[in-house]
């Protein structure tokens, strides 16, 4: 029934008492599988990363070192074997591999089943099975709490907002990255930003801004015909009722203008045509307006996962990146189970994919692996995001993301932090709400 629902491409909004009891029982609490697989690849779920691996003396800005370094690596898929995999692969990842044969490999290592919460993050999501619903148009979440509003999806769009508004620690999180757009021979330039993320103390609490997700806040620092620039995002559950907000300050006028434009297919200023503003975290902003959104199904796949060792210092940017991809040498793969969401270009819509392939992790619905193809069908881009374990946080998140060009054969790379200040997160408050307004923005350009 389930399946044909699916296939049907039904909406379906909140599920019966009875299904919502699997949370925590048979499910997770984030509606993943908690039993492992038939063959022990994917061990149950335990509840998330071991806060005793955490190693002594560590303090939050410090780098998160690889807990698990006894890890051996279990088999290599490359282009020798790529075919035997390939039924446990992204489209996109058979093609690098077959794209660049000598260069292009996959290290599969055990899987760890690292992604965390908490208990207001699981009685959150044990509300919302029973009461969320999705907006008119399916433009977001309605009678939520927290976040993750379906954590027992019954339609691709549902799967999809729950990446949107999944559950990341519900704290500020400060970052300094780096971005590159390395030339077909190799050579690059570096681009920084420090990126903010402040998720919203009053969402559904009531008040003006009780359907603000997050408070996203970025601020370019090189290169220098970009310093200087500031994006303020506020990025809403409902889009239909509150659509997401966007300010630009801009360092030759010296003001602060709306930037409506900054969202879907828009290019990304540093990616030299590469990437766009909805492939950020994977993909964001008001998913419904331009795609329908159909679950395929549920499998097993490897994707990037625990993704400790591409982020240390001794990891220097002149050795990961190397032509045409990111050196595979320190890249963790695992087997996990994904969610594979399609979204199908609407008629009448435009953007640059005409269609677009989600593998989405059922534990934490972190989008692990994002295949983009052109107007004709074409595959033309693959990403990949590199999740670790922040542990200050206990969350399973982003840390790093290549996407991989085709046609072009170039990539862009965007959130590496190893020559750079790792995440910090804290908790300031309301009062750090004042920090996420147009006044506050035209402040720090001036400074």
């Amino acid at each position: 029934m389930l399946l044909s629902c699916f296939a049907a491409g039904t909406v379906v909004a909140k599920v019966s008492e009875e299904k919502a009891a699997q949370l925590g029982d048979n499910l997770t609490w984030s509606g993943a599988e908690k039993a492992g697989n038939a063959e022990g690849t994917i061990p149950a779920y335990a509840g998330g990363f071991d806060a005793s691996l955490i190693p002594s003396g560590w303090e939050s800005g410090m780098p998160y070192t690889n807990p698990f370094p006894e890890d051996k690596i279990l088999s290599t898929i490359n282009a020798s074997n790529v075919d035997q995999y390939k039924d446990k692969l992204a489209t996109g990842t058979v093609a690098m591999i077959k794209a660049y044969p000598d260069t292009y490999y996959l290290n599969i290592y055990e899987t760890r089943r690292t992604s965390g919460y908490n208990e207001q993050a699981a009685a959150d999501a044990k509300y919302n099975a029973t009461h969320a619903v999705l907006a008119p148009g399916a433009a977001g979440a309605e009678k939520m709490h927290g976040a993750l509003p379906f954590p027992i999806p019954e339609s691709g769009v549902e799967a999809v907002w729950n990446h949107v508004i999944r559950w990341r620690g519900g704290m500020r999180v400060v970052q300094n990255e780096a971005t590159f757009a390395p030339q077909v021979d190799g050579s690059y330039s570096k681009a920084t930003r420090t990126v903010t993320l402040f998720f919203n103390p009053e969402f559904k609490q009531g008040g003006d801004r009780d359907d603000i997700i997050f408070f996203y806040v970025s601020k370019v620092n090189s290169p220098s015909r970009l310093a200087g620039e500031i994006l303020l995002l506020h990025e809403t559950a409902n889009q239909s009722k509150h659509p997401r907000l966007v300010w630009k300050y801009y360092t030759g006028q010296r003001r602060v203008r709306r930037a409506p434009d900054v969202g879907h297919d828009s290019p990304s200023a540093d990616a030299d045509g590469l990437f766009v503003s909805d492939q950020v975290d994977g993909i964001n902003g008001a998913v419904s307006e331009r795609y329908s959104w159909e679950i395929e199904g549920k499998q097993e796949m490897y994707i990037p996962y625990n993704n400790f060792d591409m982020n240390q210092p001794e990891v220097k940017y002149a050795d990961l990146l190397k032509k045409a991809h990111l050196d595979p040498k320190t890249a963790r793969w695992e087997l996990h189970r994904v969610w594979t969401v399609k979204g199908t270009l609407k008629e009448g819509q435009r953007h640059i994919y005409g269609s677009r392939v989600l593998y989405i992790d059922e534990d934490s619905w972190q989008v692990a692996v994002h295949d983009m193809y052109d107007m004709k069908g074409n595959l033309w881009r693959t990403m990949d995001m590199f999740t670790t374990v922040f542990w200050d946080a206990n969350v399973s998140w982003v840390q790093g993301y290549a996407t991989y060009d085709l046609l072009a054969k170039r990539y862009y790379v965007r959130g590496l932090v190893n020559e750079e200040q790792p995440y910090t997160f804290d908790q300031p408050g309301k009062a750090g709400l004042k920090s996420y307004t147009p006044s506050a923005l035209r402040r720090m350009g001036r400074r």
